[in-house]
């Protein structure tokens, strides 16, 4: 499926900076991928393969999107995921949108995701067609705070 009116995918908040996404993947070329896309759909991208002290990246970094997959450790049944980080993340206050992406998208509550602020949740592999779709969704949900802040 094309994607229709890509011209007028919001990339950029009131104050002109791009839009920031932060990919979190434990593979590396996975994250690698996934943010090359959204670099060349207009996102400013940065890449990790590791939660630690993510709330500190995204507050230092203005991140306004978080792209995580759901086996951040490589393993769907470990207790620790994206599910666990989108949680410690909001206790934090941290409330950004956030897309999930796994190969294990059966292991993930819907209802669960959705109340964290999963706004789209994308099965391994992924297609870049959907990957854009997601992000301009992002964009469309981003509270008033976000396109407040510099850059």
């Amino acid at each position: 499926m094309r994607i229709k009116n890509r011209t007028a995918i919001p990339t950029r908040v009131p104050s002109n900076r791009p839009l920031k996404v932060l990919v979190v993947d434990d593979q590396g070329p996975v994250g690698e991928i996934i943010s090359r896309v959204a670099s060349q759909s207009g996102w400013k991208a940065y890449h990790s393969t590791s939660v630690d002290r993510l709330d500190e990246r995204i507050t230092h970094d203005g991140v306004d999107v978080l792209m995580l997959d759901y086996a951040i450790d490589g393993n769907p049944w470990s207790p620790h995921n994206g599910i666990s980080v989108l949680r410690d993340l909001r206790a934090k206050g941290l409330n950004l949108p956030a897309i999930l992406f796994s190969g294990w998208t059966n292991r993930i509550d819907p209802r669960e995701a959705q109340e964290l602020g999963v706004i789209t949740v994308l099965e391994k592999p992924l297609c870049v067609q959907d990957l854009r779709r997601s992000l301009e969704n992002a964009a469309r949900v981003l509270p008033p705070a976000a396109a407040s802040q510099s850059a």
